[in-house]
């Protein structure tokens, strides 16, 4: 059979030299960039059940192996991303009353016994996550009264800017919201969150820019949404995002005819640079699923 080239995430899970709880984390997030939802409950489900596994055996047998040694965090890290895992999945399914059941384990993690300094901070960290998280359930959920709190609490924690925008924007998508006085400032901010390098805050941006096009049909500015498109379009090619970069392409071909010929230009032109790129669009399809269990958000 034809070896295909690996990913360097593709690497890393195979790695015999990667503990399993890292290993469910990156793929974690593989499929929360890639919207695999089914597939990022199995490693959510996973990663809790090593964690527990992990955690029972230490109480049995103590630090035999001392497993900070082995893990990149500290055991009650993976409790809380698991839990946080979970919540997001149920999230993204629209299932808010669960995602808040999974959002309060995660905001109280102190039953985990024998805690290091270390696993405090773990702790507390966690617990700021919980805040945010149930601002944006209750925002998805439909209740707009918490916007300007919410959006008050965003100035405040620099971190949660970029993903509670996409919360902001997706909550008014979902709820047909109006919400140009939060938009205003947006364009401006665009340009900092595009220059972002680090893999985390560039899915964060594409994302933003995807709820931002919905946004801005759904108010009939086709030509900003275009733009909106086109930038996710040129950022995504690179990324490994083929189920959001197809549902795009639907997305731009429903507004064409308000295209400008610079536009189109544009839209060609990346279309066109998928090809050339080493991973072609066929295998963003087409490639083989990575097994779940051969191991912010």
């Amino acid at each position: 059979m034809e070896n295909r080239f690996k990913t360097e995430e593709e690497i890393y899970l195979l790695s015999e030299h990667v503990h399993p709880l890292d290993k469910g984390f990156e793929l974690f997030r593989l499929n929360y960039r890639q919207n695999d939802w089914a597939e990022a409950d199995h490693v959510a489900d996973h990663i809790l059940n090593m964690a527990e596994r992990s955690y029972n055996s230490r109480q049995k047998w103590g630090d035999v192996v001392p497993l900070n040694q082995m893990l990149k965090h500290p055991l009650i890290f993976y409790f809380g991303y698991g839990y946080l895992a979970k919540s997001i999945v149920l999230q993204k399914q629209g299932l808010f009353d669960r995602a808040r059941e999974y959002i309060a384990q995660y905001a109280d993690l102190g039953w985990y016994e024998h805690a290091t300094d270390e696993d405090i901070q773990e702790i507390e960290r966690f617990k700021g996550l919980a805040v945010a998280n149930g601002y944006a359930v209750d925002l998805l959920s439909g209740n707009k009264e918490i916007l300007k709190e919410y959006n008050k609490f965003l100035q405040e924690n620099d971190e949660e800017i970029l993903p509670g925008l996409i919360t902001i924007f997706e909550a008014a998508n979902i709820n047909e919201w109006n919400i140009d006085e939060y938009y205003s400032y947006i364009p401006d901010q665009l340009e900092t969150f595009s220059s972002f390098e680090d893999l985390g805050n560039r899915v964060y941006y594409v994302k933003l820019l995807h709820q931002l096009a919905i946004y801005n049909i759904n108010q009939q500015r086709y030509g900003v949404a275009m733009n909106d498109i086109l930038n996710y379009l040129q950022t995504a090619v690179t990324m490994d995002l083929y189920r959001e970069f197809i549902t795009t392409i639907a997305m731009f071909e429903t507004v064409r005819p308000f295209a400008t010929t610079k536009q189109l230009t544009k839209y060609q032109n990346i279309l066109q640079g998928v090809y050339s790129h080493e991973k072609n669009i066929s295998s963003y399809i087409y490639a083989d699923d990575i097994c779940s269990f051969q191991s912010r958000c």
